[in-house]
């Protein structure tokens, strides 16, 4: 598929997902893609649009620059891109910087000890780089 049809499909997943969307991180076993979430730790509300497209590439912005506060303490296992109204959109794997999720959480300045990918509730939850696309 060539970068214009794909700038495309990635243009109308933008709009599709409207103001409000989230990404959201989950402890526990990840389910069939879109079945029932597991416990939530974080979720990112996007910006409005979600983020730039180019090159076949979609970045996820997140709409507060100074983070959301997470909701839970737990190990990330799992996270979803949901359209503003909570339909599904996507699962990923989730997991610490040497693990082999697709999306990779790094705490800064964990406890000693504490494992990788470990979420703190009431802690700042942002997203780094997170992209959708080729």
């Amino acid at each position: 598929m060539n970068i214009v049809a794909i700038n495309a499909m990635l243009l109308g997943l933008v709009g599709f997902m409207g103001s409000g969307a989230k990404f959201k991180v989950f402890a526990g076993a990840k389910p069939v893609e879109g079945g029932a979430e597991t416990t939530l730790l974080a979720a990112a509300v996007l910006a409005y649009p979600v983020g730039p497209i180019s090159s076949g590439v979609l970045v996820l912005q997140q709409a507060n620059p100074a983070g959301d506060l997470a909701s839970g303490s737990g190990v990330a296992a799992w996270g979803r891109l949901e359209a503003a109204d909570g339909t599904w959109i996507a699962d990923f794997t989730v997991s610490g910087p040497s693990g082999a999720g697709q999306v990779k959480i790094t705490m800064v300045n964990p406890p000693a000890g504490d494992p990788e990918g470990k979420i703190y509730q009431g802690g700042e939850f942002f997203l780094g780089m997170v992209t959708l696309g080729e």
